[in-house]
């Protein structure tokens, strides 16, 4: 009988580490593929938080204009412009209301309105009047189109009423940081809602609309805020609204999560006074 042939053990030891060496190619494989995707999975990851905060910021609209109806008329938000804090699904809502009807409406602005209201943000002097001009050569952009003869030298006017309040960056002695102290107290969505209401509005916005009746000085404007026109005032005056119907406010919602990110959310929306219904959305950002 012929001895049955026996594999000697060390080809044993050498399968095993064949199979270690093809584990381990195919675990560096895997890590490098990992590895590469690693930044998409960090950049879908914060695709998902900011999607989540963007969702709390939309869901702080909704929670002022409840907050804004509230039965309890103690309890009901106004529209002074003080923040408000509330928690969403574990992400903070800083949330502002502003009374349209309580800003300067751009489209209805007369010279004497225009001056105050650029000699509040700061300007003086050839800078003051010549914002004034350029401010009125924008608005009347209708007229002098309406005025078929007009020769273009007597048209000097570019782009009709304002849109937005950022177009007034398109003056050409407008900056920045003079913009960012009129927005508050400005709008393009006053309309037919009703008149001017002193109740909500800022310093600059009172002066702007006064302007007509006493003159204003634009340095006591820049030393004083819109807390402090409010804080003097009586606590019943800061009350919400009995009827809030066809008013048209400004919702601004910053979310922010707890490790500090953050998104923010702008609205002006018009108050329907349907339940199912509440509120249309005018304008966003």
């Amino acid at each position: 009988m012929r001895p049955r042939h026996t594999r000697p053990r060390r080809d044993g030891g050498y399968a095993l580490v064949a199979a270690v060496t093809s584990v381990l190619a195919f675990a560096y494989i895997a890590f490098q593929v990992l590895a590469a995707d690693e930044g998409g999975i960090g950049a879908v990851s914060a695709r998902i938080e900011q999607a989540k905060l963007s969702a709390a910021a939309d869901a702080g609209i909704v929670l002022a204009v409840q907050a804004m109806a509230d039965s309890d008329r103690g309890a009901r938000w106004s529209l002074d412009g003080r923040p408000h804090q509330m928690d969403f699904a574990g992400d903070e809502l800083t949330i502002v209301l502003e009374d349209e009807r309580g800003k300067a409406p751009l489209a209805g602005l007369n010279d004497a309105q225009a001056r105050a209201l650029f000699a509040g943000a700061g300007a003086t002097g050839d800078r003051l009047d010549a914002l004034v001009t350029e401010f009125r050569d924008w608005k009347s952009d209708a007229d002098a189109m309406a005025n078929a003869s007009a020769a273009p030298s007597e048209s000097p006017v570019r782009h009709g009423q304002f849109r937005t309040i950022g177009e007034l960056a398109g003056l050409k002695d407008m900056d920045p940081a003079m913009l960012a102290r009129i927005a508050p107290a400005v709008t393009v969505f006053f309309e037919e809602n009703g008149p001017f209401l002193p109740d909500h509005a800022s310093p600059l916005a009172v002066a702007t609309m006064n302007a007509d009746i006493e003159e204003t000085s634009s340095s006591t404007l820049l030393s004083s805020g819109s807390a402090n026109f409010t804080a003097g005032r009586p606590a019943e005056e800061l009350a919400g609204e009995d009827n809030l119907q066809g008013r048209t406010v400004t919702v601004r919602v910053t979310a922010r999560d707890p490790d500090g990110a953050k998104t923010h959310r702008m609205a002006i929306i018009e108050l329907t006074g349907d339940s199912h219904q509440p509120y249309w959305v005018r304008y966003a950002e």
